[in-house]
């Protein structure tokens, strides 16, 4: 077990079993060891060296067909791909003639297939690499015969606000924010290049990064709050601390799932440039900004809605059309006031939320210098509930909200979002469509 362990460490650097392990050390000490090679070897038990392997899996990426340099001069061809069995993944490549299986077949994006008689070696970056060549074999596998064995691309599919660390071979779920494009660049060693990029944001529109795929497969037309899947991406942190994410020609990017209702209650509303701008709360007292239509009728502050988006822009839920947005009644739902987040719990910075404070400075406003050398306005507030002290920071225009407000006053502020200030302090940060509003005793 001393020499097992050893082995993962130095050889395997994570990604032997013991098992893997154990073969490595029976070859040094000259023992061989049987293995039923007809078993199925899930991805997780790969180790380097493996031969005669059999295994099914999940299609996650498939690049296109590129070409070599065979030791005799001549040209030959190869395939990557990319397969995986729950939350393990693995490299596949597919030599020569075997190239043409992914047409033949039809494979795309989540196809359960079986590979028989492939080899492990160790690729660039250490990991155990499965290659299929002439004594292999692909081979597609019917959906029922795998549904109990593997998960499918949804199961591995992450929300944005989901990802927390450097990971490669992702799919995430996301709704565009900003539409994308395309440029093309020369590269220090003469050879072309291209990148495809679109700004994303998580479907409250709380969390946005952008997603940078090189030298894409595809260039697809994308609009401004439409859900999209993108998979085969790699997370690696940014300069600033979030996360930058970035995918190759193997990334591909499909329709996301129909917009399912959501359940809100309405906290207030005011009138927007083509409607009506509802801000209403989740179960979970996260705020949620709607823009409904004229048509929508019924809607006064407490009740509770289904809405069900056309899209989401901005962190907005677009509900333009009837039936996309209705009055609900007889449905289970917290009462307003359990749904206000209370100071001392304000720590989520991806979050547009509810408080109920009282006003303990006034508001004031003051301009700032930029290191641009422009001029802003940022409103400033402290305001307090029974759990904690905060201050209220507005800039621009969200500053103007907070003018006026005077020590003692009852607030509901709706669509604040929690800022870490440094030394162990927290703010709250207006979002462009938050609402300021004085409550009296009996609201």
């Amino acid at each position: 077990m001393l020499r097992i362990s050893e082995k993962k460490e130095t050889v395997g650097a994570g990604y032997l079993t013991d098992q893997g392990a154990l073969f490595l050390v029976a070859g040094e000490m000259g023992v061989t060891l049987q293995k039923n090679l007809t078993a199925e070897m899930p991805i997780r038990d790969l180790y380097i060296g493996a031969n005669d392997v059999t295994t099914v899996a999940r299609v996650l990426a498939i690049y296109p067909t590129a070409t070599y340099k065979k030791k005799d001069s001549s040209e030959g061809k190869y395939r990557r791909m990319v397969l995986f069995d729950g939350r393990y993944t693995t490299k596949l490549t597919l030599w020569d003639e075997k190239t043409g299986d992914v047409e033949r077949l039809k494979l795309r994006i989540g196809s359960p297939l079986k590979i028989q008689n492939g080899y492990v070696r160790q690729g660039l970056d250490g990991k155990p690499d499965l290659s299929l060549g002439k004594r292999g074999s692909l081979s597609e596998v019917s959906e029922a015969d795998v549904s109990a064995k593997l998960e499918n691309l949804d199961a591995i599919t992450e929300k944005l606000t989901e990802i927390s660390e450097e990971r490669q071979y992702l799919s995430i779920e996301c709704v565009v924010d900003l539409e994308p494009r395309f440029s093309e660049f020369v590269r220090s060693d003469g050879s072309p290049g291209s990148l495809f990029q679109f700004g994303v944001c998580d479907t409250g529109g709380r969390y946005r990064t952008r997603i940078v795929i090189w030298n894409p497969s595809e260039k697809p037309e994308l609009k401004r709050g439409q859900r999209v899947v993108v998979t085969n991406l790699k997370s690696r942190r940014s300069s600033k601390g979030g996360f930058e994410i970035h995918g190759d020609g193997g990334s591909l990017i499909l329709p996301g799932a129909e917009s399912e209702p959501i359940l809100l209650r309405v906290v207030t509303m005011s009138k927007g440039l083509s409607g009506t701008v509802v801000v209403a709360i989740e179960k979970t007292g996260i705020v949620r900004l709607v823009e409904a239509g004229e048509g929508i009728h019924g809607l006064t502050k407490g009740v509770v809605v289904r809405v069900v988006p056309r899209l989401e822009a901005d962190g907005r839920l677009v509900c333009k059309k009837e039936g996309e947005m209705e009055v609900v009644h007889g449905i289970e739902f917290p009462p307003m006031k359990s749904l206000v987040t209370k100071l001392k719990d304000a720590k989520d910075e991806f979050s547009q939320i509810m408080v109920e404070v009282i006003a303990l400075s006034h508001g004031t406003i003051n301009e700032i210098h930029l290191k641009n050398g422009s001029l802003v306005k940022k409103g400033d507030l402290v305001v307090g509930d029974d759990t904690s002290e905060m201050r209220v920071v507005g800039w621009r225009d969200q500053a103007e909200k907070l003018l006026g407000i005077q020590p003692g006053e009852r607030l509901r502020i709706s669509g604040a979002s929690p800022k870490f200030a440094g030394t162990g302090n927290w703010e709250l940060s207006l979002n462009p469509l938050a609402m300021v509003e004085k409550i009296s005793g009996l609201d």
